[in-house]
């Protein structure tokens, strides 16, 4: 008995010392890591450099508009934040005129039928994008002299609210819209 016991803990002693020992290859990897002292932010920065992805780059047609809100010459994700800060908190930016770059959409009322127009913005990776509403100044008809939905565009306008169905929307009123040639 006291010999079934000894191999009992002889053989555990062996697993155990080469269970925590992995392959050749492991050990060589955890060698290297320990000598390289590499720093969290050097492996985040390693980890987003193979997990970026890069969003094609858009020719945004020219619109000569002064803006008090330009957001074409911020980067995209300060665009998208700062269409955020528009929608959720309006009144900061109300009667400020503002200029936009995105794309084109139409959306319709299910229950009215009308038409609204938006530059849609996406954000740095284009999986999230926010639409700014606009009204463009002037006599124009749908679809004849509006862009096709998915094109560049850059529009200006003044920001403001409105009322519809007790909810309350942001859009840019007596826009100006530039559409790529």
């Amino acid at each position: 008995m006291k010999k079934l016991i000894a191999l009992i803990v002889i053989s555990a002693t062996f697993v155990s010392a080469f269970a925590g020992c992995g392959s050749a290859a492991s050990q060589a990897e955890n060698k290297a890591n320990q000598t390289s002292k590499k720093t969290i932010n050097d492996i985040l920065a390693e980890s987003q450099a193979k997990n970026t992805t890069v969003a094609p780059k858009v020719d945004y047609p020219k619109l000569d508009y002064s803006a008090e809100v330009d957001l074409t010459n911020l980067n995209s994700n300060m665009v998208y934040s700062t269409v955020y800060s528009m929608v959720n908190s309006p009144g900061e930016y109300k009667g400020k005129t503002v200029k936009a770059q995105g794309t084109f959409d139409v959306f319709t009322d299910p229950k009215s039928g009308k038409l609204f127009y938006a530059c849609v913005i996406a954000d740095a990776t284009a999986c999230c994008s926010q639409g700014l509403e606009f009204v463009w100044k002037g006599d124009h008809s749908y679809p004849d002299d509006y862009p096709k939905v998915g094109e560049p565009i850059t529009v200006g306008g003044v920001f403001g609210t409105y009322e519809d169905n007790g909810q309350t929307y942001c859009r840019l009123s007596d826009a100006e819209l530039a559409v790529s040639a």
